[in-house]
């Protein structure tokens, strides 16, 4: 696996479940539509907020995962999902947070003339 695939899937396995959040959100009423699309889009805002700050992307992270969860714990989706958001999120935004190595930098070597 190279290093811009280890890099990437865990913020596209985020982005993918944060739009399965939003297509819950689409599919509920009342207060669980609300939770379910801005739960999604604030998932989403995490993974665009962690190149700037660890801290700030968590806090979005659990704000945009636990709500719905715990307002449908009844359901087996909703939890599962947000067990998901939250640990492939972890990843996600410690492999953004990371300074990207420099590959313009690198030295190559020359050949003779």
């Amino acid at each position: 696996m190279n290093e811009t695939l280890r890099r990437t899937w865990p913020s596209v396995l985020v982005a993918v479940v944060a739009l399965l959040y939003i297509w819950i959100g689409l599919a509920a009423h009342g207060w669980d539509r609300i939770l379910g699309l801005a739960g999604g889009l604030v998932v989403l805002a995490a993974l665009i907020a962690a190149r700037r700050s660890v801290p700030i992307a968590m806090v979005l992270l659990a704000v945009g995962a636990l709500p719905l969860a715990i307002t449908t714990w009844w359901s087996i989706a909703t939890p599962v999902l947000a067990v998901l958001v939250l640990l492939l999120g972890w990843f996600a935004i410690r492999d953004l947070s990371r300074p990207q190595p420099d590959t313009a930098s690198a030295t190559t070597l020359e050949s003779p003339p």
